[in-house]
């Protein structure tokens, strides 16, 4: 029954094997049948071109509808895409004809030849199945078989493996018992250290906590000072400020800073320009923040309006500017892009003005003529 059992087996491995063989060979058919259908469809297509297309002389683009009139085309070649015109061979009637009953005759063979391969492919999977079928029932017929000659044998067969595995375990235990009590040695040592790198550890996480403290303290400042700037601006929108002690970055109205980001306008200006204002000055106060001492800011005042209370909200902002640069002098560089006239006046202040015919900071190196007449007809466009 075991070799009845293998050759059903092996008759059902080759039997798949043909099956995967004959799928294959179907979708090939599939393939040559779609190619063939596909170049039916492509010269129809093109007949259909040529019979709408081929009467009309176009005068103008197709596409853009310029005219065609005064276009230089060598003789033989098409007006509008530039190409040879095409021999008469290809458009001709009788020729095209030929080429379709060429085609439809290679179509009708290729299914043919289709679905005989498809006929062959069902053959072959009904015998795979009529196999797998075999195979399966020979071993329910075999283990029913056996089953009966191998069970009384396992009972002794369990308890001699049970023996021979306890044996072996104390025989393990005896010959590794120098180990153990060397292993024991190992941690011993080993929980010395880490008793050791533990009273380090707490140590450093005691310094580290009084750091923090005062880590918190100076956040706590900083979220003071930001809070301070951003109400004395007399925004109508604020009603609190604060600092965020996880990220660092601004909380307004319990709004956090990714989202007054996205609201753009006014709200996502005036924060950004009182959180930076806020650090710099934060910064200059506190050596062991460290921020950068240069600050550059384009055109603060582009997302607010126009009205008095606009215009008197710009005034404490350039306010802020000049009381940071009457503070802390050249300790700080302050560089501010504005397309409008500054509303207040400071002798704290440089001014460069840029215009046409003077586009570069003076006095600084330019990269090039061709770099400044490349700005320049940026500038002109």
């Amino acid at each position: 029954m075991r070799d009845e059992l293998q050759n059903a087996i092996r008759a059902a491995r080759q039997t798949e094997e043909e099956v995967s063989a004959a799928a294959d060979l179907v979708e090939a058919r599939h393939a040559v049948v779609a190619q063939v259908q596909l170049d039916l469809s492509r010269l129809a297509r093109s007949v259909t071109a040529i019979d709408q297309l081929s009467p009309f002389e176009f005068v103008v683009c197709p596409r853009c509808m310029q005219s065609l009139a005064a276009r230089a085309v060598e003789d033989g070649h098409c007006l509008v895409c530039l190409q040879p015109d095409p021999v008469e061979a290809d458009i001709d009637p009788a020729a095209i004809e030929e080429t379709r009953t060429a085609l439809q005759q290679q179509l009708e063979d290729a299914q043919r030849i289709q679905q005989s391969d498809e006929a062959h492919l069902q053959t072959v999977q009904e015998r795979s199945q009529q196999l797998s079928f075999a195979v399966t029932s020979l071993r329910r017929e075999l283990d029913a078989q056996t089953r009966d000659a191998v069970a009384p044998r396992f009972d002794a067969i369990a308890e001699a493996s049970s023996r021979a595995a306890s044996l072996k375990a104390s025989i393990d235990a005896i010959t590794q018992l120098p180990e153990s009590w060397a292993r024991v040695r190992t941690i011993d040592a080993d929980i010395r250290s880490l008793k050791a790198d533990r009273r380090q550890v707490n140590k450093d996480i005691k310094e580290k906590s009084e750091q923090l403290k005062a880590n918190q303290t100076l956040l706590g400042d900083l979220s003071t000072e930001f809070s301070r700037l951003l109400t004395s601006w007399n925004l109508p929108w604020v009603d609190t400020a604060v600092i965020d002690r996880d990220t660092y970055l601004p909380v307004v109205n319990g709004r956090p800073f990714e989202t007054l980001q996205a609201s753009g306008g006014g709200i996502a200006t005036s924060v950004n320009l009182a959180y930076s204002l806020t650090l710099l000055a934060f910064g200059l106060d506190h050596s062991d923040v460290l921020v950068p001492s240069l600050l550059v800011i384009d055109s603060p005042r582009k997302a607010f309006g126009n009205n008095a209370s606009d215009r008197q909200r710009a005034a404490e902002i350039y306010s802020r500017f000049r009381t940071l640069a009457d503070a802390y002098g050249e300790r700080l560089q302050l560089i501010i892009a504005d397309n409008d006239p500054l509303p207040i006046t400071s002798d704290s202040f440089g001014k460069v003005e840029f215009d046409y015919e003077n586009p570069m900071v003076p006095g600084v190196d330019q990269p090039g003529p061709d770099q400044v007449t490349r700005i320049e007809s940026q500038l002109d466009s």
